[in-house]
């Protein structure tokens, strides 16, 4: 009996693990985010919002359909059960694709779009409008980074239109003295730097190195010199220049904002610029 019970318990196992195999992943297309609810009712608790792009397990169908009116359009499906990293709860299928969706931020000039590729936001607003803007503001998520990505030109009625991208960082340092572990400075900018282009549409964003950390590094206690004697003494100054590594006691340094500057210059060579502005959490 003993033994029998025991091949009994392998088969359930065995058989949950194919169920778990078997399960099927989509991903969010709801561009403004997807609600993840406690039970299979619009007007159910929210777990959490899911991002657009983001992979989750579907665990189960209920078989209760549901309509969506969305700017005008029908959006017929049903409710499923889904299982994400910190949660299992109820979507609206409607709004889930089983293709792996890139995550895009769309920007819309005049005579340009413009496409960020593969950039997660925390307050999930994709599409900005600069016709009308010098300056658009994009939230990043805590998770992710505006270095190395791809920026595609679409419908581009430009004569010419060139990027360049610059950051802002913030140094902060610790001390046995508390006064001077309160201290942080912010809106150090770096030159702006032109993008690699891989084509005539494609631009890529830069990476920044650890080299580019300690010339920050340099360059802001030289830039800060009297602040930081004055506060910290001497010593403390001759102790950063000794620094090799941005882990090194007692030095912090933090990127707060990624921008890009866009240059355009139309038929008539009128020149116009359009900044976008990377908000790191």
């Amino acid at each position: 009996m003993n033994y029998l019970k025991i091949i009994l318990a392998i088969g359930l196992l065995f058989n949950l693990a194919v169920v778990t195999a078997q399960q099927d992943e989509a991903y969010v297309a709801a561009e403004s985010g997807l609600s993840l609810r406690e039970q299979p009712d619009i007007s159910a608790k929210m777990l959490s919002k899911l991002a657009y792009g983001e992979a989750i397990g579907i665990l189960e169908k209920t078989d209760k359909k549901l309509v969506i009116l969305d700017a005008g359009k029908k959006i017929s499906g049903e409710w499923v059960k889904v299982e994400t990293r910190t949660h299992i709860g109820y979507v609206f299928d409607g709004y889930l694709s089983p293709n792996k969706i890139a995550r895009t931020i769309r920007m819309n000039l005049n005579n340009l779009k413009v496409e960020i590729k593969n950039v997660a936001t925390s307050d999930y607003k994709r599409t900005h409008d600069l016709k009308y803007e010098d300056k658009a503001t994009i939230n990043v998520d805590a998770s992710d980074t505006p270095e190395g990505k791809q920026i595609i030109l679409v419908d581009n009625d430009y004569k010419q239109v060139s990027l360049f991208q610059r950051y802002e960082n913030s140094f902060s340092f610790m001390s046995a003295d508390t006064q001077c572990s309160t201290n942080e400075w912010t809106q150090f900018d770096t030159e702006w730097k032109p993008l690699k282009q891989l084509k005539s549409n494609t631009f890529q964003t830069l990476i920044y190195t650890e080299k580019d950390w300690l010339d920050f590094i340099e360059s802001a206690t030289k830039n800060l010199k009297d602040d930081v004697v004055d506060k910290c003494g001497e010593d403390w100054l001759a102790y950063v220049k000794t620094i090799e590594n941005i882990k090194d006691f007692p030095v912090s340094v933090t990127t707060n904002r990624v921008y890009i500057k866009f240059i355009l210059t139309d038929f008539e060579d009128n020149i116009t610029e359009k900044i976008i502005e990377f908000e790191m959490p």
